[in-house]
């Protein structure tokens, strides 16, 4: 028995055509999981939707740049890695994305982290 646990499977999300092209989010809910998804230079971006801060849709917002940026108060999240573009020790969940060959999104759910005591400070 190996010591690693099983790949996660692949979730439909929705087709490639109703994805924003102009830097627009969606939101999708998979394996019971808030995730946004945005088109950046021909590829699927695939992020938790929820903003580490006060809990914004990222959907909602825009990804330019290579950044995610969270409507409510401006958040920039590196959309490769998930890490704040802002210096900020919050980051995102990324999760593998590609389109099938009927041209619809899937989407691999990256492992849950593990809580975070809140500290009270932002």
């Amino acid at each position: 028995m190996s010591d690693q646990e099983p790949a996660q499977p692949w979730h439909d999300a929705l087709p490639l055509a109703d994805l924003p092209d102009d830097g627009g989010g969606t939101t999708v809910t998979l394996g019971g999981e808030p995730v946004a998804l945005f088109l950046h230079e021909g590829r699927v971006v695939a992020v938790e939707d929820t903003c580490p801060h006060a809990g914004a849709s990222l959907g909602c917002g825009v990804l330019t740049r290579g950044e995610v940026t969270c409507p409510w108060h401006g958040w920039h999240f590196d959309a490769r890695t998930g890490a704040s573009t802002d210096g900020l020790d919050d980051c995102l969940r990324v999760h593998a994305a590609r389109v099938s060959a009927e041209g619809r999104i899937e989407v691999r759910l990256a492992p849950a982290r593990a809580a975070q005591p809140e500290t009270g400070e932002r």
